[in-house]
């Protein structure tokens, strides 16, 4: 599609992990002849932050002046992410270790969210919870489809865990 079509139609987002071994633009075949484009917006596990509404929110709010928006976004975390084994207090901690932050001062990495997934924490879940965060958006369309899946690259197969 060329880029002066891109403003009128609604525009599709992922979220999806930086791990290279869950690309979304691999695991669904997306390309330049793809009927759906869609901007990625990769970061560590794939979670839903301030920043990561914040683009959606831009995009939402630039498409076609705001008349054609976003329509929809996926959120997908994968199976075997490494942000399922490290808490954000265990990051903290190396990343204070790393920097020579005396004991006290590690208290200041230590109470950061790195997006870890609670020790309880099915993939069916943290994605719902992402999802949950964008639809509770006030500034995103009311009309925002979000849709959330688990990706096993093991099978290479993505199972949807819910539409909101």
């Amino acid at each position: 599609m060329p880029f002066s079509a891109f403003p009128n139609v609604k525009a599709t987002m992922v979220i999806s992990c930086m791990d290279p071994r869950a690309n979304p633009n691999e695991f669904w075949a997306f390309s330049e002849t793809s009927p759906v484009q869609p901007a990625v917006l990769r970061n560590a596990g794939g979670r839903v932050t301030e920043d990561t509404l914040r683009s959606i929110r831009v995009l939402s709010g630039i498409m076609g002046n705001g008349k054609n928006t976003v329509g929809a976004v996926a959120v997908v975390h994968h199976a075997d992410c490494g942000l399922r084994n490290f808490s954000d207090e265990r990051v903290g901690e190396l990343l204070g270790e790393r920097a020579g932050l005396d004991e006290g001062k590690k208290g200041e990495v230590g109470g950061m969210w790195f997006g870890s997934f609670s020790g309880d924490a099915t993939l069916e879940k943290s994605v719902r919870e992402d999802m949950e965060k964008i639809k509770a958006d006030p500034y995103l369309p009311r009309d925002l489809e979000v849709i959330g899946y688990t990706y096993d690259g093991t099978t290479g197969k993505t199972t949807e865990v819910g539409v909101l």
